[in-house]
């Protein structure tokens, strides 16, 4: 199943505009520990491999590996919802104390009809399509295909579902059947 987002162009549409921040460390933290994780059930004993399959947070070259692969999801989530993004509001404050920016933070235009309860789950679904897209992108240039596609497969389906969120018209392809009905008459 694939939606088609839909642009709010009609100046007529109450709009509001809403915020959703994704806190990089908590994904980094995810495919950390995903990769960790992996490493356990292989059951592998070899310490060379064991150490480079698994995303070791207190190595700087793993820290940065993972850092730019969830940038790099980042940014093709922002790609996928470029027409629902709002401008960043000049006036903005926060009591975060850290110098670096510690979060993706989207602003978005919804209808005014939009439901702020799924605020939260929009925001889980974003992280999980970072942690995963990044652990796919991760496995893919280890060259391990078959843990790829775990991550790869579920991709589609979470990019569907956000879309969804923003109240796109669902559209379903199906085959068709060139010849008449699929099933045999006897």
């Amino acid at each position: 199943m694939s939606y088609v987002l839909q642009t709010i162009n009609d100046p007529s549409v109450e709009t509001k505009v809403r915020n959703v921040d994704i806190y990089k460390n908590l994904v980094y933290k995810d495919v950390e520990l995903n990769t960790f994780k992996h490493v356990d059930a292989s059951g592998s004993q070899d310490v060379t491999v064991r150490n480079a399959v698994s995303a070791d947070p207190a190595e700087s070259i793993d820290s940065a590996v993972v850092a730019r692969l969830v940038a790099f999801r980042e940014a093709k989530l922002r790609k996928i919802l470029q027409k629902h993004l709002a401008d960043e509001p000049q006036a903005y404050a926060d009591d975060g104390l850290s110098v670096a920016d510690d979060r993706f933070r989207f602003w978005f235009n919804f209808p005014s009809t939009f439901k702020d309860a799924l605020l939260q789950p929009l925001a889980e679904y974003m992280h999980r399509f970072l942690v995963f897209g990044a652990l796919f992108d991760w496995y893919t240039q280890l060259g391990m295909v078959q843990q790829a596609s775990v991550y790869g497969s579920q991709l589609d389906g979470l990019e569907d579902d956000i879309k969804s969120m923003f109240g796109g018209a669902s559209v379903v392809t199906r085959p068709m059947q060139p010849f008449g009905p699929a099933y045999k008459f006897k």
